[in-house]
């Protein structure tokens, strides 16, 4: 593994720099002292795991580069993928809040990825001195949420081609907010088999009816040719993926106390309204409530 700083040119990391900054970490003395702590590992390949199943976590993954998926294998040997991952994202977030070392979630990687690290206690550290990457690494794991939600609500109640399209419509507005704006989505239709909780018979008649429909183009690769249509067939509201500016406008402030104990951050919500992750073409505005609180940030949710 060698250091960032060892590497010529940034060029790798921009998506996660840009995947921070919608977090909220604006300073670049707080984005420096992340990137100082992150090794690069060598490239994982196609097929190949990222983070096995039964991992004992003593780092965070961090996703540079190329797509992955965090999945359960079933005991008949079927694959149910929890959700997709791209560049700049936290693959396992989760374990370092709740480390299992019986876990049986891993994470694969669905093309060629380029893969980083920050050791768990280097991470403590850095939430330490900025408590503002903790408030960020909370709000990732909010949009986390946010999208398992999401997918919950699609496998269990909706139709096999709105869910589809929706899973479709969530790829491209992921995608493009790392500033990946291809109609292309780099899946395969077992991929989304598997997310979408379908046979890969259903979901081959599903592509069938897209392309029927002009909104696929024909070819074994995902091209989205008509976007708008997608989105008026899968409902697309992509209000969901909002988190990150949606809780941006919560600011962390660090409260005196009598005790020896450590400061807690708190957060207070103001009155202005968030901006949109998604174009505006796929979602409305969001919507929050006037009102200022100021409550505590426990080590769970960050």
């Amino acid at each position: 593994m060698i250091s960032l700083l060892n590497r010529s040119g940034r060029q790798l990391f921009d998506p996660l720099i840009q995947k921070l900054r919608s977090l909220g970490v604006d300073s670049e003395t707080e984005l420096d002292a992340v990137l100082n702590r992150i090794k690069v590992r060598a490239a994982t390949r196609r097929g190949e795991d990222i983070i096995a199943p039964g991992r004992s976590a003593r780092h965070s993954t961090l996703l540079l580069e190329g797509v992955a998926c965090l999945y359960e294998r079933l005991p008949d040997g079927d694959r149910q993928i929890y959700a997709f991952q791209y560049s700049g994202d936290f693959c396992d977030l989760h374990q370092h809040v709740l480390p299992e070392t019986n876990n049986e979630v891993a994470v694969a990687a669905l093309t060629d990825c380029s893969i980083g690290i920050i050791e768990h206690n280097d991470l403590e550290q850095l939430i330490a001195q900025y408590p503002s990457l903790g408030l960020a690494l909370w709000r990732a794991s909010m949009l986390e949420a946010s999208i398992f939600r999401k997918r919950l609500l699609n496998v269990g109640r909706q139709p096999a081609l709105q869910r589809v399209a929706h899973l479709l419509c969530e790829q491209l507005a992921r995608r493009g907010a790392v500033g990946i704006n291809s109609a292309t989505i780099p899946l395969t239709q077992m991929d989304l088999a598997d997310a979408a909780g379908l046979s890969i018979v259903h979901i081959n008649r599903t592509f069938q009816e897209l392309r029927r429909l002009n909104i696929l183009s024909k070819g074994r690769t995902i091209n989205v040719v008509d976007r708008e249509r997608l989105a008026g067939l899968a409902s697309f509201d992509g209000n969901y993926l909002n988190m990150p500016q949606l809780l941006s406008h919560w600011h962390v402030k660090i409260e005196s106390v009598s005790t020896p104990a450590k400061p807690s951050p708190a957060m207070c919500r103001p009155t202005t309204p968030a901006s949109r992750l998604c174009s505006e073409n796929w979602s409305g505005p969001a919507q929050v409530q006037p009102s200022c609180a100021a409550s505590s940030l426990p080590r769970a949710m960050l």
